[in-house]
Parts: structure tokens; C-alpha cells; sequence
């Protein structure tokens, strides 16, 4: 039988709909402005923006970021995550390879040292923030918006995150957005865990990086996502 959750009040539910609209609709289409319109390099608009999703769950009441950074992943859910990436970890090798076969692996034979560099801040700097703001924020703040309609929670995490992904100005980021932020906001639901999902997703990310479909994820700016 599913556990009760807390009944929203009308006025709260329309300030945390209001909220989500505001950071994850009116935001990036400010960092949208803000890197086309006026040519700021990505990271230097993200950081603000970051600042503002982690101030906000620092003085929540109800969040503790011990609880967060100290739920691990079990091995059984380890073991999960790389069966699925080994399988789809090669259907995306085989994407990049059919669509760019003289791109495909280009970054780490060409540049070396900078794909090292790469293979290591990407999980450690974007994918830590990403996934504070799009899954542990996300799930927090709105999570009660949705009740016990898990699937839907899970969809519209994913069209957010997809969304935030129209400063690359590409569908192929799009579609591999939104296929990677169903997989991950099914994972965080399912776990509740911030390494499992930064695990994954950094998996995911750094392959992208290495066989050729980093340039769907480029402003043209100074940046690094």
C-alpha cells in the first residue's frame, strides 16, 4: 500500500509550480539570451544560476546534504548500471561511427591530453551540477506536485532537462537529452541516490565526449557542458 504523502495547500502548490517555471523554463531561456545575445561563455552563466538551486536547498528546512552525499550506491544497482551501459554504451558507439565515421574517436587520438582533462572535470564539475539542480533539487522541491504519478514525475523531469538543452541549437542533443533524462530521473526515483545518478550519467557523458557527439553538446562559446 502506498505511504500518505503531505497534502499540499493550494497556495503552496502554486508557488512550487510557479518556482519550477521560473527556474526551469524562464532561466534557460535567460541563458539562452545571455550566451547568444550577448556572447557570455556558458560556465560563467551557469555558475550563478547553480549558486541560486544550491542556496535554496541549503536553507530548506526539510533537506540535509549529509543524508545526500553519504547514500551510496548498492552493488546490485552498480551492477544494473553497467549492464545497461554496456549495451547501450555500444548502440551509441555505433551511432556516432554510422553518422561520423571520420569524427568517431577524433578527440582522443587528436587531443589527449585535453580528452583526459575532459574525462575528469566533466563529472566532477557539469555532471555534479546537473544533477543537483535536475534530480536532487527537482525531486525534492516538486516531487509532492505529483503525488503517487511516478511516471509522470519521471516525464516531465526529463522534458526539463531536455529543454535546458536548447542552447546547443541541435535535435541530436535534444533526442539524446531527453533519452538520457528519462534514464536518469528513473534512476534517482528509483534509488534516491545522487552518486548512483552522477555515476551514470558521467558514464553516458564521457563516452558522448569520446566517440565523436561532444560537438552536439558546444555553444560555440568559451564553455564546458
Amino acid at each position: 500500500m502506498a505511504t500518505a504523502l503531505p497534502a499540499l495547500s493550494p497556495a503552496r502548490r502554486l508557488w512550487l509550480m510557479a518556482e519550477m517555471a521560473l527556474l526551469y523554463l524562464a532561466a534557460p531561456l535567460g541563458v539562452y539570451v545571455l550566451v547568444y545575445g550577448y556572447g557570455t561563455p556558458l560556465f560563467m552563466v551557469l555558475l550563478p544560476v547553480f549558486v541560486i538551486f544550491a542556496t535554496i536547498l541549503t536553507i530548506d528546512g526539510d533537506f540535509i546534504w549529509r543524508k545526500l552525499l553519504t547514500t551510496g550506491i548498492k552493488w546490485a544497482e552498480l551492477a544494473q548500471i553497467l549492464a545497461l551501459f554496456l549495451v547501450a554504451g555500444a548502440a551509441i558507439a555505433w551511432f556516432a561511427w554510422k553518422t561520423a565515421p571520420g569524427l568517431f574517436l577524433h578527440f582522443p587520438r587528436r587531443l589527449p591530453e585535453l580528452w583526459l582533462i575532459v574525462m575528469v572535470l566533466y563529472p566532477l564539475i557539469s555532471v555534479t551540477t546537473q544533477e543537483i539542480m535536475f534530480r536532487v533539487f527537482f525531486f525534492h522541491r516538486y516531487g509532492g506536485l505529483f503525488g503517487h504519478q511516478a511516471v509522470l514525475l519521471i516525464w516531465v523531469n526529463a522534458a526539463l532537462f531536455t529543454f535546458a538543452h536548447i542552447i546547443f541549437q541541435n535535435w541530436i542533443s535534444i533526442w539524446i537529452s531527453l533519452l538520457g533524462g528519462l534514464l536518469f530521473a528513473w534512476r534517482y526515483h528509483r534509488t534516491r541516490s545522487f552518486w548512483a545518478v552522477t555515476f551514470e550519467h558521467a558514464l553516458y557523458g564521457n563516452l558522448i565526449f569520446t566517440v565523436g557527439l561532444g560537438r552536439y553538446f558546444f555553444t560555440g562559446m568559451s564553455n564546458f557542458n
